[in-house]
């Protein structure tokens, strides 16, 4: 499990939606809440080559942003579908206001790409410069349609 952080609330969640893993920006928790959070940039990660069947898929996962008052639209989480194009299905914005940790679910139709190789990248940018931001994300999967 992550280390959670607080700071004017929770901001690292200390727990997963399942299991015992979840992808975040930084598992422990430091001295200081901003100790191990994403500053001045971008962290990713991607998956392997996945080949996708044909029908009607669905990418559904668990996400959260957190971040304080000195945050602004330009920090983000996003997801995006790589395969012969980039496609961003899934965009969490910041905002100049405190914003607390809690574990929230999206989902993506992944049709378009149904019969095609892809990988899932998942982005977590803090472009605001010096401000808190903590991202996870958790149950990452991919479902067809019968």
């Amino acid at each position: 499990d992550p280390e959670a952080t607080t700071s004017s609330g929770a901001k690292q969640l200390g727990t997963t939606v399942s299991g015992s893993n979840d992808l975040v920006t930084g598992r422990l928790a430091g001295a200081a809440a901003g100790d191990y959070d994403l500053d001045g940039g971008t962290t990713s990660v991607r998956s392997p080559a996945i080949t996708l069947p044909s029908g009607t898929l669905n990418l559904s996962f668990s996400w959260y942003l957190a971040h304080g008052s000195n945050a602004s639209s330009a920090d983000f989480l996003r997801v995006k579908v790589v395969g012969s194009t980039t496609t961003q299905v899934f965009q969490q914005l910041g905002a100049a206001a405190n914003r607390n940790g809690a574990w929230a679910t999206a989902t993506a139709n992944l049709s378009a790409f149904a019969g095609q190789s892809v990988r899932i990248l998942i982005e977590a940018g803090d472009a605001s410069g010096a401000s808190l931001v903590e991202a996870g994300v958790d149950d990452v999967k991919i479902t067809r349609q019968p």
